[in-house]
């Protein structure tokens, strides 16, 4: 019997598992990704993880590795073009680097790209032909389906929704642009909407709890917000609202069956996703609008390892 593992690589996290060829989860496991003290240090963790899982199989053949890596890649070698969330990895041969040291074939996606398809495989998009998954994370990633094929565009640049413009001039973004959906639905801009807010009145509870503006944090925004908190409702209000704007867009131009939210974010999709249905419906015409089912993740957080293992079953085909 063989199985397979995925490394989903995140600005925050890195999320390593073992998934059989049907696409059961063995094995997983979670370490800090460590982007911020360089290449190298995530590097070291990346291979460390896939040891301890390859370690933890008993009695089955590893065949391939796959992996989900923020930003813009070169499928063909396994490069880097650009990632707003991994500072300085531009142009980094990461398929090569890992190759010399590691005896299985490798595979790498977009990790939006790799959501999507795990998704797709054994997710809430299972039988679905014509989709696309939204990610909200440190960042916004997006994969899209159209006739049961991932659609990568000509330079493998397809589905970056999470930069969509919805403020013209609004907050500068990694990518060099401003006004970006990531800026403003991902666990990032949610703290920065709520570290802006630290002078209303109604910003003390929020405060209080997190021992000042450092300690703020997505988890207990949401956590405030189901007490009813309103300075922290309505950071969710925000947030719904500039995610119907992103995907009014994207069902007007793709006329798509499903959107699929899922990244850490989506945790707490009971508090923003109906709101951004309604306003999505405001926006995108009546028909496409109508037709198009909204709904969370059922891989969730383990949804960019399975995608990731799909990919390295599959040799990165679809």
């Amino acid at each position: 019997m063989k199985y397979v593992i995925g490394v989903d690589i995140g600005g925050t996290n890195l999320k390593v598992g073992a998934v059989s060829a049907a696409g059961e989860l063995l094995f997983r496991t979670e370490v800090p990704s460590g982007v911020k003290e360089g290449k190298d240090a995530t590097l070291k963790k990346i291979l460390n993880t896939i040891e301890e899982v390859r370690h933890r199989i008993k009695g089955k053949r590893l065949a391939a590795i796959g992996m989900g890596v923020p930003g813009i890649i070169d499928m063909e070698t396994g490069t880097i073009i650009q990632s707003p969330n991994l500072n300085g990895w531009a142009g980094f041969k990461i398929k090569d680097t890992l190759a010399d040291k590691l005896a299985w074939p490798i595979y790498i996606e977009n990790d939006a790209n790799a959501f999507t398809l795990g998704e797709g495989w054994v997710g809430a998009a299972s039988g679905i032909k014509n989709f696309c998954c939204l990610t909200l994370g440190t960042g916004v990633g997006g994969g899209i389906v159209l006739d049961g094929n991932m659609w990568r565009g000509v330079n493998g640049t397809a589905g970056e929704a999470g930069h969509i413009t919805v403020e013209p001039d609004g907050v500068p973004c990694g990518c060099g642009a401003k006004g970006c959906l990531e800026r403003y639905v991902s666990a990032t801009g949610l703290v920065r909407m709520a570290r802006e807010g630290k002078d209303d009145k109604i910003a003390g509870p929020l405060l209080n709890k997190c021992g000042g503006i450092d300690g703020i944090s997505a988890m207990t925004i949401a956590s405030l917000a189901r007490e009813g908190d309103p300075f922290c409702m309505e950071l969710f209000r925000r947030l719904a609202r500039y995610l119907g704007i992103g995907m009014a867009d994207i069902v007007n131009l793709l006329n798509i069956e499903m959107i699929v939210i899922g990244g850490g974010l989506s945790n707490a999709s009971d508090l923003f996703l109906g709101l951004a249905r309604d306003e999505m419906l405001k926006r995108s015409f009546k028909v496409p609008g109508q037709h198009v089912t909204v709904v969370s993740s059922i891989l969730g957080d383990d949804g960019g390892i399975i995608g990731a293992a799909f990919i390295a079953l599959t040799g990165g085909s679809r």
